[in-house]
Formats: C-alpha cells, structure tokens, sequence
C-alpha cells in the first residue's frame, strides 16, 4: 500500500497510535487519513471523532481501516464522520481511488456536464455546481465534498432510485465499501437539510435497492 501510494508521487507520513496520529495531523495537515481502527493509546473512532471537532476539517477524506472483527468500530466511525470504510487486507486500487490519488476517470464515471446543469432544483432544495452551493428554502447550508457530490448525484435522478452500487461507484470510488456508508451520510445529509425524526423525508430509503430524492417533497 505504501509502495502504490508514494508510486504515484505523494508524500506519506506514517505513526504508529492513536495520540501520534493526532499530533501529526495538527503539524502537517494532511490531505487525506487512513486510519486503522485498532490502535494503541487512541483508538480510530476518537481520532476520526477528534479531527472531525477541528474547523476546517469537513473536507479532509478519512478512511477507516477495519478488519472481520470490527463491524461495531466500521458503524461507529462512520457516525464519528469517516468518509467510508475500508476493509483489511487492503484492496490497494480501492483505497487509491478513495482518497483521491488516480485521477484518471473510472469506467462508467460521469463526464463533464454542460454549464446549463450547474445548477440542480428539487423541490426546496438548490444545488449550484459552480459555487459548491446548497440552499434549503432560499437558506444556504454547509454540506461536505462528499455530501455535496452524493446529494447532487440524487438530485440528476430525482425522482428516479439510484442504485447504491452506483452511489458507492461515483462518490466513494468502489461499489465494495462498507453497505451502511451511504445510509449514515443519507442521514447526515438529511439533518443537514432540517430533517427532523418523524418527518416526511425528502431522500427516500428504497429498502434493498438504493435511495431517491423526491421530485416534490411533501414537507407540509
């Protein structure tokens, strides 16, 4: 893994626990965090949890590393706010993609749009390419990289099921991440746009399948 990452010309820093990872990453500022759930002195979750409670920090990709034994650790740093999971022994061509490192464009990824489809609608919901901009009922809300990438994904097919296989592909880089990734950042996305427990929903769960963001909104 090591040998692909710095291949490709980037600059690897590697600790061994928890507490220096966290001193590592307020010296250096990395640009992107793997970061094995078990480690000594401070465990991943608190890491993916402390960088997560740093301004400036939303955007930083942060892959939890996670082995047959941690499902609980894998639920747990996606709610601290890991970007996804990844699972050991490492897929080497999965990680790279996650964190950014191929630039290439993947199989089936989507091309570059027209400057007309900068801008996405539905219902209360707008979405502008150009700006990295969500607004909610005219109010702007702070959404992630990757939750920006997710909602505008939903918004092309609104009204329309979007398989999470295609979700995984397009935004995280590998149809093989963790299956509950997409579900805790659907969730985050939806507090985000001022969902409430018991509301009407504007993303759709579509159990077995994928997710659909709802062409009209019933929000009454």
């Amino acid at each position: 893994m090591l040998d692909a990452i710095a291949g490709g010309g980037v600059e690897v820093s590697v600790v061994a626990d928890g507490a220096r990872a966290l001193l590592g990453i307020g010296l250096q500022h990395p640009t992107a965090l793997l970061i094995s759930a078990r480690l000594p002195v401070v465990d991943g979750v608190t890491v993916v949890r402390t960088v997560r409670s740093v301004p400036g920090h939303d955007d930083v990709p942060i892959l939890l590393a996670v082995g047959p034994d941690d499902r609980p650790a894998a639920a747990a740093g996606l709610d601290a706010g890991a970007s996804a999971c990844v699972g050991k022994p490492y897929r080497v061509p999965e990680v790279l993609a996650m964190v950014g490192v191929i630039g290439t464009a993947r199989p089936g990824a989507h091309q570059p749009r027209p400057a007309g489809d900068d801008v996405l609608r539905g219902g209360l919901v707008l979405l502008d390419r150009a700006a990295h901009e969500v607004r909610f009922d005219g109010a702007i809300v702070s959404v992630p990289p990757r939750e920006f990438r997710l909602l505008a994904l939903l918004l092309e097919q609104a009204g329309r099921v979007v398989p999470r296989e295609t979700l995984l592909r397009e935004v995280w880089g590998s149809a093989q991440t963790e299956t509950n990734t997409i579900a805790v950042h659907v969730r985050r996305l939806r507090r985000r746009l001022g969902e409430a427990a018991g509301e009407p929903t504007i993303i759709e769960s579509i159990r077995g399948v994928g997710y659909r963001f709802r062409a009209a909104p019933d929000l009454t």
